[in-house]
This record gives structure tokens, C-alpha cells and sequence, in this order.
């Protein structure tokens, strides 16, 4: 399957854990995953993809253009993501960013470092949404 086009839908939230408020850096869409850029900028989020942002935050509660304020779902938060590759996810595995800006995968553990979005609490088909249980984490590659 190909890969999702990112669009803004309701992240529809079961459980809000903690909330935060941020600028977005770029154009976010309701829904998107989203952390920092490699600039690190202050209190500055961005639609998150892997292996380019990092320091994942949680998910986007509203779309927001550049510059604008954007309210995050974040730890201890269950809300709705989108699967990004074409891939389903299954109930239970663990989930990162994906290269599709936004949106998740399940977590390949055979990259040198892992950052977590949390856990999928029901299976998500292919380029579709479900929920998930919020708990960004981050496993960097032991010392060689």
C-alpha cells in the first residue's frame, strides 16, 4: 500500500492527560504527531517524521499555520493517530513517527537509537486511525 497523505482530522480524544500549549513551526494539522526540529527551537513544534524531528511531544488537538498556537495531547493522553507507511498496527505494539509527516508506524527497534510515541490500543489499519495511549520515550544506542 502506499504511504498516507497527510490531512487534518479529530484526534478525537478518549482520556486527556497533560496538555501543552506550543507554536508550530510549520503548518500542523489536527491529528499530527508532533516534537521539536533538529534546531531546536523554544516551545516550537513541528509535524513530526522520523529520523528528522525529534522529541516527540504528543498530538496536535487543533490545526495551527506557522507561528500559530497549537494545543498538544501528550502524556497520559488517548487519542486518535493515522498509520503512515500503508502498513497495519497492531493492538499493543509500540509506535514511532513515521516518514510520512505526522502520522505513525510501528517501532523498529533495529535502528541504533528508538523515540516512542507510546502504544497502540487497538489495531489500526493501513493509512487509517486509532487510538493510542501517549508516552513519548526515548532509547538512545548503548556505548560501543
Amino acid at each position: 500500500m502506499a504511504d498516507t497523505t497527510p490531512a487534518a482530522f479529530d484526534p478525537a480524544p478518549k482520556q486527556l492527560g497533560s496538555t501543552i500549549s506550543c507554536t508550530a513551526g510549520a503548518t500542523i494539522l489536527a491529528g499530527q504527531v508532533v516534537g521539536f526540529a533538529g534546531t531546536g527551537v523554544s516551545w516550537t513544534v513541528h509535524p513530526a517524521v522520523l529520523g528528522t524531528t525529534s522529541g516527540i511531544v504528543g498530538v496536535a488537538l487543533n490545526s495551527a499555520a506557522t507561528g500559530e498556537t497549537v494545543t498538544i495531547a501528550s502524556i497520559g493522553s488517548v487519542v486518535k493517530v493515522c498509520e503512515g507507511k500503508g502498513s497495519a498496527i497492531d493492538a499493543g505494539d509500540w509506535i514511532s513517527a513515521s516518514a510520512v509527516a505526522g502520522c505513525v508506524v510501528t517501532l523498529s527497534v533495529a535502528s541504533a537509537a528508538a523515540e516512542g510515541v507510546g502504544v497502540a490500543l487497538e489495531d489500526i489499519g493501513a493509512n487509517s486511525t486509532g487510538y493510542v495511549l501517549i508516552f513519548p520515550w526515548y532509547v538512545g544506542k548503548a556505548a560501543s
